[in-house]
């Protein structure tokens, strides 16, 4: 059969708009990929990722997101986002630190530095905080009579490790806490920044750790714990090589070394987080319900600027079968996996339960907007 002139043309037509529009979204494509796009610092409420292969795992958990350690490496190579397994999960991640620390907040540097490493505050922790700063135990070791006194004190030891004549039960119970300043290096904005945390730890002498050890489960009284006491600080000054070097005990404790060993993993985490999305980068926000046959859920539809679905789209380019977290106040309220490039300018967010926290993320992305 003869196709008549005018239907070659509607023919001809629709394959050049097809063409025209795949064309377009090809070199549309090509274009946001090869853009750079400068970090963001979060905002309020904020899509984050978690660079692959860093050993961190995203997991829901009572309809909150949680990231977590899932390796021992800092640079594993697994692709498997099956999600972390009980007994593999090393520690939680304190997602609300670790955002406050990207806008630059040394105080939340210091708690965050505390917690990943496994060295929070605790019930071993003493009932009085007796908190020596670095720069103060700097002038004690450094020959200041007067501050040196005062440690030998709150120590009830002398620097050389012998004990004093006779004990101070308070010193003995609290020991000090040495607060010190620890660097890490924050990308804020785009700008590499050295940020300062205070970091604390308990520090008590040997001997009269042993001490406490001795009556630790025991009805003791005073003149008990004095014996106790009076029998450890004999058997130190008759055996000098027994005796813990306190100053270089403390010396060790605010090195720049032991300071960069505990700022590592605190900036590889750092280091693996990216603000894809903040609310500036957001239009708009609503949602509506879905009934199923488990009940209604609750979906939330947000519109982003230009900006916004060009870098979504970007970040979600080689991270297809990952986990996006949104995040609002800290809190990580969902964890969509990225089955395909975002693209759109439209991102929905599905099967979400609490319809009260729902409304609260609209409410603040809209409420930001205006």
């Amino acid at each position: 059969m003869k196709l008549r002139s005018s239907t070659k043309i509607a023919i001809g037509f629709t394959v050049i708009v097809a063409g025209s529009v795949y064309g377009y979204q090809y070199a549309m494509r090509q274009v946001i990929m090869g853009q750079h796009f400068a970090p963001i610092k979060p905002g309020t409420v904020n899509m984050v990722g978690i660079n692959a292969g860093a050993g961190f795992k995203i997991l829901v958990v009572n309809q909150m997101a949680q990231l977590v350690q899932a390796s021992d490496k800092f640079g594993s190579t697994s692709s498997d986002d099956s999600g972390a397994t009980e007994g593999s999960i090393k520690k939680h991640i304190p997602i609300r630190e670790m955002l406050e620390v990207l806008k630059g907040n040394n105080k939340s540097l210091g708690s965050f530095i505390m917690k990943v490493n496994d060295r929070d505050e605790n019930d071993s922790w003493p009932p009085v905080r007796v908190v020596w700063t670095a720069e103060r135990l700097r002038k004690a070791l450094d020959g200041d009579k007067v501050e040196e006194a005062k440690l030998v004190h709150d120590l009830n030891m002398n620097l050389d490790g012998t004990p004093l004549p006779g004990l101070i039960r308070s010193s003995m119970e609290n020991g000090i806490i040495i607060d010190k300043p620890v660097p890490v290096m924050v990308e804020i904005a785009g700008k590499p920044t050295q940020v300062v945390g205070r970091f604390q730890e308990p520090y008590k002498p040997t001997m009269l750790q042993t001490v406490e050890k001795r009556y630790a489960d025991k009805q003791v009284n005073i003149d008990t714990i004095r014996g106790y006491y009076g029998e450890e600080a004999k058997a130190a000054l008759e055996n000098p090589k027994s005796r813990e070097n306190i100053r270089q005990s403390i010396e060790t404790r605010l090195s720049k070394g032991n300071a960069q060993e505990l700022a590592n993993y605190p900036q590889h985490i750092l280091e693996s987080a990216q603000v894809v999305i903040n609310d500036s980068l957001i239009d708009s926000a609503s949602y509506r319900s879905v009934d199923t046959t488990n009940g209604k859920v609750y979906e939330i539809t947000i519109q982003l600027t230009d900006e916004g679905r060009r870098r979504l789209w970007r970040f979600s380019e080689d991270r297809i079968g990952t986990q996006i977290m949104l995040i609002k106040d800290g809190i990580a309220f969902a964890a969509p996996k990225i089955n395909h490039e975002l693209a759109q300018g439209e991102l929905t967010i599905t099967q979400m339960q609490d319809e009260r926290l729902v409304q609260d993320v609209v409410n603040a992305l809209n409420r930001h907007k205006k």
